[in-house]
């Protein structure tokens, strides 16, 4: 099982999340829907260029299941939380995936940001 191809791990990642959001529906956000949404930026989040179409629907699917303040405390945690778990996280290109996707989130991509600053 050491062998698995990134492909095939972000395909798990995917599945596995996806069957544990189905039981947070209707809840509020929690991280492995966050994830979800993002699981396809990991290539921008690494190597930068322009984040795929996939990436910026899952921004824009993330900033519509964060409408309240504290949904985007949640997420920019969750966010914060992965950016520091994941080796090769470009911290300046989290910061700039918003803009490149034309979404205002309204939570920074950052591994030092303060969520509880959030508005």
């Amino acid at each position: 099982m050491r062998n698995i191809t990134t492909a095939t791990r972000t395909v798990l990642l995917l599945v596995i999340t996806i069957l544990m959001v189905t039981a947070y529906h209707g809840e509020a956000i929690a991280c492995p829907q966050v994830n979800m949404y993002l699981a396809q930026c990991l290539p921008y989040l690494k190597a930068g260029g322009t984040p795929s179409a996939m990436c910026c629907n899952g921004l824009n699917s993330l900033k519509a299941a964060a409408p309240a303040k504290s949904d985007r405390q949640v997420a920019c945690n969750c966010l914060k939380s992965v950016a520091n778990t994941i080796p090769g996280i470009n911290d300046d290109y989290a910061k700039q995936l918003p803009a490149k996707c034309g979404v205002n989130l309204g939570v920074p991509f950052s591994k030092t940001v303060d969520c509880n600053s959030i508005n």
